[in-house]
């Protein structure tokens, strides 16, 4: 959590741009290609240079556009966000090679208002909604202190678990929480060596 409050958003907020993000994602590309991947699922900001990028590179993409609570490069303000996601899946709905996605951070660096909305952008549009869950045991531990459940208990509490939610990470779910991810038909990118 140090290290993403302290040193990623900071580091995001001074660096993050279109060009950045293509050419990061050109870069990826050529990695994945070398590495026998064909399709991958990403959530980040300028979601549509990352969509041009995969296209060009032959790829497949589930790409979800990011929304935070805070100002980012590409966002001020969580409607703003919402707004591009739903411009970036009108764009891409149809696309042969790319499955639009609407990211809301993660359920700490969202309030409910905010996870609700793009839980229901995910339903309007039926596209995939991409979350960060229980990537950290500081995740979990504040989760607990706030709202007295784990992150997936809380997501579960106020109607947010949809079949086409991709919950990455997952590292400290509770027994609980697999049955509830279960229950729902989250589909879980559980990526321990990320964390």
């Amino acid at each position: 959590m140090d290290w993403l409050q302290k040193y990623i958003f900071p580091a995001e907020a001074k660096t993050v741009s279109p060009e950045m993000v293509r050419i990061g994602t050109r870069l990826a590309a050529l990695e994945m290609i070398e590495s026998g991947t064909t399709t991958y699922a990403d959530m980040y900001y300028f979601e549509e240079e990352i969509a041009k990028a995969t296209r060009e590179a032959g790829l497949r993409g589930v790409l979800g556009q990011t929304i935070i609570q805070f100002p980012v490069a590409d966002a001020k303000t969580p409607a703003e966000g919402i707004a591009r996601a739903e411009a970036f899946i009108k764009a891409f709905k149809n696309d042969s090679l790319i499955v639009p996605a609407i990211a809301p951070h993660s359920m700490y660096t969202n309030d409910k208002a905010t996870l609700l909305a793009c839980a229901e952008v995910g339903r309007r549009y039926d596209v995939p909604v991409i979350i960060h869950l229980a990537e950290t045991e500081d995740e979990v531990r504040i989760v607990r202190e706030q709202h007295n459940a784990t992150p997936a208990g809380y997501l579960e509490s106020i109607g947010f678990w949809g079949p086409r939610t991709l919950a990455a990470h997952g590292v400290w779910v509770t027994d609980e929480d697999i049955q509830i991810l279960k229950k729902r038909g989250v589909g879980v990118s559980h990526n321990p060596r990320a964390t």
